[in-house]
């Protein structure tokens, strides 16, 4: 404070008064002023310092509060951006995986931040792409492997040689005679056979009237012959044929034997069905004794060895019309008998 006194000046000699006598000292108005002077310059700069106090401590605790502000607003920013991180996250990390790559995508314990699992996503994704690459290349490949060994290859391819043959008679049809049949066939797969055509192959031979085969893996065959049965005898190219129950000539015979002579006219399978049924509904004493037979399709007749005509008509009622013929040979005699009408026996 500039116009204050100094209070450090010495007070002039003659302002001051020196009593005598205990030794006391008076001191003049103007000591007094000075004083009093020095007093409340004490006091303002008591007071000043006290201000100065309050404006520091103030001061301090508005940096205080601005300091708990700021950390208050880098707190509220620090979780915003983690809850924004974790939204990121989920959104990025929605795509359903399978279990057993869950623990792949979502990355190791260290890879915490968006970045790196992100990062280990990516690479996850791509090994699943490559594995599922390998797997379906690996699948490819086996699935042509298997296929060209099982249909190309000579691991099941036939050998005729390894054929079973069954049904044959060793005469009309041998072992040999079906594997020369089925020869065209040789080192075919079985895989790729058509067992249809070897059976039509082995039916090429007319004494064979059916052929059932089937596969023996791996390079074999099983082929089950039905030989045709002949039922009468047939003249026909200047010799004698055996004939079946399907008209079907099948072997050359040098005498008719035992067989009765059968004459087959029209419908050639339907004849020779309806002589089998006839032969068959006869007794053996009957049958033995037919010599001759003529068939149309339509109606049958047949000779005995005895001269006598049997007018025996269609297939139906078979069984009934040979009790009434076998009846009536054994009761009437005669040189023709009619069962074409069972119920009606005529005889002459």
């Amino acid at each position: 404070m500039g116009d204050e006194p100094d209070v450090g000046e010495a007070a002039p000699a003659s302002s001051r008064r020196v009593r005598s006598g205990k030794g006391s000292e008076e001191r003049s108005p103007r000591e007094g002023t000075q004083r009093s002077a020095r007093e409340g310059f004490a006091q303002r700069r008591t007071r000043e310092r006290g201000g100065e106090k309050s404006s520091r401590e103030e001061a301090r605790e508005r940096r205080a509060r601005a300091r708990a502000e700021h950390a208050a607003r880098e707190q509220g920013e620090e979780r915003h951006s983690r809850a924004v991180e974790r939204r990121t996250t989920r959104g990025v990390l929605a795509t359903p995986v399978a279990a057993a790559d869950a623990a792949t995508l979502l990355g190791s314990e260290e890879a915490t931040d968006l970045g790196d699992r992100l990062r280990e996503r990516t690479r996850a994704r791509r090994m699943l792409l490559l594995r599922r690459i390998a797997v379906s290349v690996v699948t490819v490949a086996f699935v042509v492997g298997v296929g060209w060994l099982a249909f190309f290859s000579p691991l099941f391819a036939l050998s005729t040689g390894n054929i079973q043959v069954t049904g044959e008679d060793g005469t009309l049809v041998t072992v040999d005679s079906v594997r020369s049949s089925v020869s065209p066939f040789e080192g075919v797969p079985l895989t790729r056979l058509d067992t249809q055509a070897v059976s039509r192959a082995v039916q090429e031979n007319v004494a064979v009237k059916s052929a059932s085969v089937s596969r023996r893996w791996p390079t074999s065959l099983k082929v089950s012959v039905t030989m045709r049965a002949g039922i009468a005898v047939e003249a026909a190219e200047g010799t004698y044929w055996l004939v079946d129950d399907q008209g079907v000539r099948f072997e050359r015979v040098s005498s008719v034997g035992g067989y009765p002579l059968v004459t087959l006219s029209g419908d050639r399978a339907a004849g020779a069905s309806d002589v089998a049924s006839m032969l068959g509904a006869l007794d053996q004493s009957t049958r033995s004794q037919v010599s001759a037979i003529t068939s149309t399709g339509t109606q049958v007749n047949f000779t005995l060895r005895g001269g006598q005509t049997v007018k025996w008509g269609t297939s139906g009622d078979a069984p009934q019309k040979a009790r009434v013929l076998a009846t009536l040979l054994a009761n009437v005699k005669a040189t023709t008998y009619d069962v074409s009408a069972p119920n009606h026996p005529v005889t002459s």
